[in-house]
């Protein structure tokens, strides 16, 4: 195929508009922010224990569960097992002391995964004390995000759309459920 082909232009300003969405991404959660006005929300839709969860999360990680949020409530207002969903699909991550994906282990799991699929989760180890424990944690996130939600008192379907964030749907969602993770999928991904 030619460069001017039109296949290729479009397999091409596929990858550059990854790769800008990528910047983007990194280049906010540099200084993210929360308001207080947000804070509240958040206050409003989880317990008491899953609020102290979310509260425990790297602030980029909680801009990003806000964004999240914010999409799944405008597809799918008065759905607060989605929104509490929303807001800690990503918990595991950052929200356990001393068991946390910083900024530099994300930018290298891009790296890996843009260099070899499936990488991440061979490098991966599950003791917290290794350096490889990031890279377990990434691989493993919803189901550990999906026990602490359920812990933290939230409801089980919650935890189940935390346990399967990451699972993509190979058929149109077909119940209540797989419409649901399937919104929470979409937020996630355009987050």
């Amino acid at each position: 195929m030619s460069p001017g082909h039109p296949a290729t232009l479009s397999s091409e300003s596929r990858w550059l508009r990854r790769v800008l969405y990528r910047v983007q991404q990194f280049l906010a959660s540099l200084r993210p922010r929360v308001s207080a006005e947000e804070q509240a929300a958040v206050a409003a839709i989880l317990p008491a224990a899953a609020l102290a969860l979310f509260d425990r999360m790297a602030r980029r990680d909680q801009r990003h569960s806000l964004e999240v949020l914010r999409r799944v409530q405008q597809a799918a207002p008065g759905q607060p097992d989605l929104a509490a969903a929303a807001l800690l699909h990503d918990a595991a991550k950052t929200a356990l002391p001393g068991r946390r994906l910083r900024l530099w282990h994300r930018v290298l799991i891009v790296l890996m995964q843009a260099a070899r699929p499936g990488w991440v989760q061979q490098a991966g180890r599950d003791d917290p004390g290794s350096w490889r424990y990031p890279f377990y944690l990434h691989a493993h996130h919803p189901e550990l995000g999906a026990r602490l939600a359920e812990e933290a008192g939230c409801s089980p379907l919650t935890a189940r759309l935390i346990r399967h964030h990451q699972m993509k749907l190979s058929h149109p969602p077909r119940d209540e459920f797989e419409h649901l993770l399937a919104l929470l999928q979409a937020a996630d991904d355009a987050s």
